[in-house]
């Protein structure tokens, strides 16, 4: 079984990225609304969460991904339109309509943090 975390856009080819143990970060988000006076209202649920992977330039190995496969993951402006869903170890990440980003960062070795927001109701996608 693959510890893997698959990021599929609304049109076009999903990517299969291998995050680095440890890294993972999922939940948290919702929107909630009101509070104090007025009474707290959940408006929406969430599923948003980040990872970290390992970039590379040459030839991408299944922990290694590379910087054109990574821009790909990026979400264009307007809404969310990337189903995110994990395997393995994160079989639990299921996220809709999500936008998500990426940074690079690093020297030596190179990482990229994905991060992703979305809806935990696929129907909102």
């Amino acid at each position: 079984m693959t510890n893997t975390i698959t990021f599929t856009p609304g049109t076009g080819s999903a990517v299969v990225v291998t995050p680095i143990p440890g890294s993972v970060k999922a939940g948290g988000g919702h929107d909630d609304r009101g509070g104090g006076t007025v009474p707290a209202a959940r408006a929406g649920y969430a599923c948003n969460g980040s990872c970290q992977v390992v970039v590379t330039d040459a030839t991408a190995t299944s922990i290694q991904h590379t910087l054109t496969e990574l821009k790909s993951l990026v979400s264009g402006v307007g809404e969310g339109d990337r189903k995110v869903e994990g395997a393995g170890l994160w079989a639990n990440i299921k996220s809709w309509g999500a936008l998500v980003d990426v940074n690079i960062e690093g020297d030596s070795v190179q990482t990229a943090t994905i991060t992703w927001k979305g809806s935990a109701n696929p129907t909102e996608a």
